[in-house]
């Protein structure tokens, strides 16, 4: 009995400081309000790597395409993202924000695995590739217009979301079609 007792007290004694430290508050009431926010220069490098993505698969499709309506998609796409990448291009060079000039290795990849297939698979894999690269882009556009500090570049991103999202669900119709090869 007295050792049940003192065994009582011991796992008391060891879970009451456990129980102070779960119950501290982490957030401080100082933090940055900023922390974990979209930035302007963030923004632009992202939007720019998609543009420039969606221009050069798009490009490719024009060429390795068995499909019309993956060629009429692929002409739709390579127009928007070159025309929001020139908008886009002028905007970082007046705010003084660096575009990249090169795709980063994960979308290299994806061009490379495109490049090596024809015919309904390059159709079938290009039509996923534009699913998911739109999907991705719709998300990005869609924060940078809640979070972005800056007015232009909050302005462009909600100009050219509704672009994307029509572009997305294209990508989807594609994507169910070529499926059903």
């Amino acid at each position: 009995m007295k050792q049940m007792k003192d065994l009582r007290w011991r796992l008391l004694l060891l879970f009451v400081p456990l129980a102070f430290l779960v119950s501290c508050d982490d957030d401080d009431d100082n933090s940055d309000p900023n922390l974990g926010r979209l930035t302007a220069q963030e923004f632009v490098q992202r939007a720019a790597v998609s543009d420039m993505f969606e221009i050069e698969t798009g490009n490719m499709a024009l060429q390795k395409s068995t499909m019309q309506e993956v060629r009429d998609f692929a002409t739709e796409i390579v127009a928007d993202h070159t025309a929001s990448s020139q908008e886009l291009m002028a905007l970082a060079q007046q705010k003084n924000l660096q575009v990249p000039t090169a795709l980063p290795q994960d979308k290299q990849a994806i061009i490379i695995r495109l490049n090596g297939k024809t015919g309904v698979d390059f159709d079938k894999d290009f039509a996923d590739v534009q699913e998911e690269a739109h999907e991705d882009a719709v998300e990005l556009f869609e924060q940078a217009v809640e979070d972005l500090e800056d007015a232009e570049l909050r302005a462009f991103a909600q100009k050219i979301l509704p672009t994307l999202r029509m572009h997305l669900e294209h990508a989807r119709e594609l994507d169910d079609m070529t499926d059903a090869l």
